[in-house]
């Protein structure tokens, strides 16, 4: 998994569960910033899952993001 604009190291993902590729996470904003969110996206079938927060710190939402990530269910 890589993080762009972000440097920390953030648990596994589990694969898209519609095609298997491994997933992309982008992070907008950052801890200055009063909103922030992160993106995690499958590069090859573009499906998409986005964590916004104000004011909550990088560090819940980068749990709460892949906590709704890898609880989907898989179809495969």
């Amino acid at each position: 998994m890589s993080i762009h604009n972000y440097d920390t190291k953030l648990p596994e993902l589990s694969k898209c569960p519609f095609c298997g590729e491994e997933p992309i996470a982008y992070l907008t904003g950052n801890e200055y910033s009063k909103k922030r969110s992160i993106t995690i996206k499958c590069p090859k079938c573009l499906i998409k899952r986005t964590v916004g927060a104000i004011s909550q710190p990088t560090e819940w939402l980068e749990n709460k993001a892949i906590q709704l990530w890898n609880n989907r269910v898989n179809i495969k």
